[in-house]
């Protein structure tokens, strides 16, 4: 049996990096990560893995935790209604909110493999009013390096494109390639991925126009939440938008931003 101090020592460490909460009653959740790391790092147990990790943490011993105790969940067009309110009445928004843009800057705040900053391309060329897509700078991050290794080669299983994918999409943007499909090069190249940690890095100060945070805030604990969404605030333009999750809200958060109805989807917009 692992010793409460070595579920402690990780929940902790991975609470401090990443803001994700392991509660004691959740502590089961890791053992399957321990698993994982004595195989990798070819120790006995827990309690050796622990030994190794309080003598010294390098970063690949660190990236490998990280990567391991983050959820990468996702799917193409995960719940449809926010990426056609975005292509459709999102765009419409933006025009008149911003006349004189000759671009707009679009942030897929967790891609975590890859599948929603290609979503929102995919509906703006097929739900949207077919504008070029050079109109739009598309910037991707994760936490996860493994997952972002996933989201810049563009490669997906069969499994995964079926996830959310319209077939007629699949085909348009997508080619096989033997047991896998490929999303098609003009499209991924729109994309710009990098690595960021929403809890501890910096964003950049009134830039995006429409960013995506969804299904990410509900692992924080509210000081958390506040911290990101106040970051977040500070990187919408004024008049820009947010999407959250379905399960996720700013109640409880004083930040600048209302509720707004767009299409069948509600989504956040800063104040002027």
């Amino acid at each position: 049996m692992t010793n409460p101090e070595v579920y402690k020592f990780f929940s902790d460490y991975v609470y401090q990096h990443t803001g994700i909460l392991y509660k004691e009653q959740d502590y089961y959740r890791l053992d399957s990560r321990f698993n994982t790391l004595v195989k990798k790092f070819e120790v006995k147990d827990a309690s050796e893995l622990f030994n190794l990790y309080v003598q010294k943490i390098t970063p690949e011993m660190h990236t490998i935790l990280i990567d391991l105790c983050t959820n990468n969940e996702t799917y193409f067009m995960r719940d449809l209604k926010p990426f056609k309110a975005f292509a459709k009445e999102g765009m419409d928004y933006l025009k008149e909110t911003f006349p004189n843009s000759i671009s707009y800057n679009i942030w897929s705040a967790a891609c975590s493999t890859g599948q929603e900053p290609l979503s929102l391309l995919m509906a703006l060329d097929s739900f949207g009013d077919k504008l070029n897509l050079n109109k739009y700078r598309i910037e991707a991050s994760d936490i996860s390096t493994n997952a972002l290794d996933k989201a810049k080669k563009g490669l997906y299983t069969g499994l995964e494109v079926q996830r959310g994918l319209p077939a007629n999409l699949l085909i348009q943007y997508f080619s096989q390639v033997e047991d896998n499909w490929q999303v098609n090069k003009d499209l991924h190249n729109k994309i710009s991925f990098k690595k960021l940690n929403l809890l501890t890095e910096s964003f950049p100060l009134n830039e995006y126009h429409i960013i995506f945070c969804r299904n990410v805030l509900i692992y924080q604990d509210m000081e958390n939440k506040k911290k990101i969404l106040s970051k977040i605030s500070d990187a919408i333009k004024p008049g820009g938008l947010l999407f959250m999750g379905a399960g996720e809200s700013l109640i409880g958060v004083d930040i600048p931003m209302k509720q707004l109805e767009l299409g069948k989807a509600f989504c956040y917009v800063k104040d002027s």
